[in-house]
């Protein structure tokens, strides 16, 4: 990124970053709790995803030199916590990968009307993705804007194309008491802070990453609200054996467009579905580029060399074994990469770094807004997530 960033391309760089596969689990994920504590959480989480990228922003700011996420990690609270930011990185890009794989076996089996099995499917997909993580970062990287652009128009499309569709009953069954069982996928699908160091160095004004933190999440959260909308007021969240539902695209991991497209029909099969082929994979790619880069600084902190053939099979292969003992992965896989993953490396962890970087410095540059106490309100909601996600996850 270049030394100086407008607050525009901010804005439109931490919404890309954010805006991914993540959209397809969610209306899946709400499967048990319905549309409106969907969208109680979205808030919320938007809300705290917003802290969470200003608690980042003013602790680069505050921090001399170039860092990012893990320098500063280990910059503000040690070699403990440079530790628990890559884990919490390696959980969320491996349950990030193999949630893709899933989903990839699901949507070529569906494309191809059950000619292409599930587990073939993954396999296509797996060698397609793999190849492009290795090979081809230059290719990837000029064209990923008009990938995003493409994958926009493409939802449109499929959001007007449903509208007529909506059946307003189905948006007004809820069950508030299964509202946290989203948090996850919710905290997933907006986790795109990685981008933020780089873009508060490149600010002439400090005070302009409060616009990029609101309206880069902001973006995202009101295509997400009317993607809810959509799909869950048009598809039933259970049916009758055989029949399309958000259940039982939840059971069999499927992205909500094969459920949408099937209750839909007409070329919403084929445009959601190329929808959710094309952000499945410019996602598995971006991230299966940014383990990578881990890797290779984990190896440089402890003096190693590792070579690049060593790193990808690295990347790659952990996500495939999980996908093709799992095939239906695809949501449960995204909830616990947002819940552990997630949580640490974009919700403890900033809230821990800004609170220590407040304590050593002297001059305060930039304060982000809600005082000293918004920290720890922000932490109790991450811990709060994350607990759920654990008693959920064992019993």
């Amino acid at each position: 990124m270049k030394d100086e960033i407008s607050t525009i391309k901010g804005v439109f760089v931490f919404a890309a970053t954010i805006i991914g596969a993540g959209i397809l689990a969610l209306p899946v994920a709400a499967a048990k709790t319905g549309f409106f504590p969907m969208l109680l959480l979205l808030l919320i989480v938007g809300a705290v995803s917003v802290f969470s990228a200003l608690y980042i922003a003013e602790t680069v700011i505050h921090t001399e030199g170039d860092h990012h996420l893990p320098s500063l990690a280990r910059e503000h609270l040690g070699g403990f916590g440079f530790a628990v930011m890559i884990i919490g990185i390696i959980i969320y890009i491996y349950g990030a990968l193999t949630g893709y794989l899933a989903a990839g076996g699901q949507l070529f089996y569906s494309l191809s009307n059950g000619k292409i099995p599930v587990l073939a499917g993954i396999l296509i997909y797996f060698v397609i993705g793999s190849f492009i993580v290795h090979f081809g970062l230059k290719i990837v990287s000029r064209v990923d804007t008009y990938l995003f652009s493409a994958m926009l128009i493409l939802i449109g499309i499929v959001i007007a194309l449903t509208l007529p569709n909506i059946e307003i009953p189905l948006l007004l069954e809820t069950h508030w008491r299964d509202t946290l069982n989203v948090f996850g996928v919710v905290l997933f699908a907006y986790v795109g802070h990685s981008v933020i160091p780089s873009i508060a160095r490149g600010l002439k004004k400090h005070g302009d990453i409060n616009r990029i933190s609101i309206w880069g999440v902001l973006i995202p959260m009101l295509l997400y609200v009317v993607w809810c909308f959509v799909v869950m007021g048009a598809v039933p969240k259970t049916a009758g054996q055989g029949q399309p539902s958000l259940a039982g695209a939840n059971i069999a991991g499927q992205p909500a467009t094969i459920p949408l497209g099937l209750i839909v029909g007409g070329s919403v099969i084929l445009l959601g579905n190329l929808f959710a082929v094309l952000s499945t994979m410019t996602s598995y790619i971006g991230f299966g580029f940014s383990l990578k880069e881990a890797y290779v600084d984990v190896a440089a902190e402890m003096h190693q060399k590792i070579s690049p053939r060593a790193v990808t099979l690295l990347v790659v292969i952990p996500p495939l074994v999980i996908a093709l003992f799992k095939p239906g992965a695809f949501v449960n896989a995204l909830d616990i990469a947002g819940t552990y993953g997630g949580g640490m490396f974009v919700g403890i962890l900033p809230v821990l770094m800004v609170l220590r970087s407040r304590k050593k410095i002297k001059t305060i540059k930039h304060m982000t807004w809600g005082g000293k106490w918004m920290p720890y309100i922000v932490l109790i909601i991450y811990v709060i997530g994350m607990c759920y996600g654990t008693i959920k996850l064992l019993f």
